[in-house]
């Protein structure tokens, strides 16, 4: 599930920019089906938790932390503010990926803003 994935990584990985301390790939959660919502309110939830810890730590980051060259995950070497990014650019892709296999099926899509 692409959304167990986003989630899978936000979560450790607002831990890595701000301590330093990665978790490996083949660690994260969305790897496992232990992990996995019954129910679409129970990945909201989820959602929302791990939104919550990003706002908790966000303003601890120390600004020199963005360009520290690190190696995210035990895989990905850069500065930290390119895995961010690339955060950003991932959870984009796979929406829109979802977006465009819904309307293929014919069905429009809800707002993705829609919490109902």
């Amino acid at each position: 599930m692409l959304a167990l994935e986003m989630i899978g990584m936000a979560d450790p990985g607002i831990t890595g920019v701000l301590t330093g301390q990665w978790r490996r790939i083949d660690e994260l959660d969305y790897h496992t089906d232990n992990h996995s919502p019954a129910t679409k309110k129970d990945l909201q939830k989820r959602w929302d938790q791990v939104t919550e810890k990003i706002d908790e730590l966000w303003p601890k980051i120390a600004p020199e932390r963005f360009q520290a060259t690190e190696l995210a995950f035990g895989e990905y070497e850069g500065p930290v503010y390119s895995f961010i990014l690339y955060w950003i650019d991932n959870e984009i892709h796979h929406r829109d990926q979802g977006y465009v296999y819904l309307r293929s099926l014919g069905i429009e899509p809800p707002a993705f803003w829609d919490r109902d």
